[in-house]
């Protein structure tokens, strides 16, 4: 598999390269996506613990993990993808971690992370809003802030995140969704 390389944003391992696949289908937020929404919520990861589901190369727990969260839990179900994570986590020389190689809607995050990252394939989104009632049961409902990546011009409108507060940014074709509770 050819791989290409993407670089942390900001904190300890800030230019540090991670290698991530080169493919249409996987492919890591863009560092100015990354970069603002880590800077958005900046000070509440020092030593939050974080969930990064969909993880593909971990770029997002990463990112946290850099800027001191204290612990991050990575979730993705391909294969190749999940080794290049374990890759890049060694090469950082990260061990405050744990993978899960699985489908998103079975992981259970029994020690209830406090920030989430939700990043699913584009191409597969629908199968993500479907499954999202279950994800949030096993996984979301003691999180005191959940980021969503999606389609810049889909309304992501889920009945579980009402009484959050959220802010909504854009960047080229994707949306993030913010959600406070």
């Amino acid at each position: 598999m050819n791989t290409a390389n993407t670089r942390i944003t900001g904190g300890e391992f800030r230019g540090r390269g991670i290698k991530s696949p080169n493919l249409e289908k996987t492919h890591p937020m863009g560092s100015r996506e990354r970069l603002a929404i880590l800077n958005s919520i900046g000070p509440e990861i020092v030593g939050a613990t974080v969930l990064d589901l969909y993880a593909g190369t971990g770029a997002l727990g990463l990112e946290a993990l850099s800027r001191g969260a204290k612990f991050g839990t990575f979730v993705e179900k391909n294969p190749k993808t999940l080794a290049i994570l374990k890759e890049n986590l060694e090469k950082l020389g990260i061990e405050n971690f744990s993978v899960f190689a699985m489908k998103v809607e079975d992981f259970s995050d029994e020690n209830s992370s406090e920030i989430v990252f939700i990043d699913p394939p584009y191409d597969k989104y629908e199968i993500f809003l479907d499954n999202f009632s279950k994800i949030y049961e096993n996984s979301l409902k003691n999180a005191k802030k959940i980021i969503i990546s999606h389609p810049k011009n889909l309304n992501i409108d889920l009945k579980e995140l009402k009484l959050f507060r959220r802010t909504d940014k854009s960047f080229a074709g994707a949306g993030i969704s913010i959600f406070t509770k």
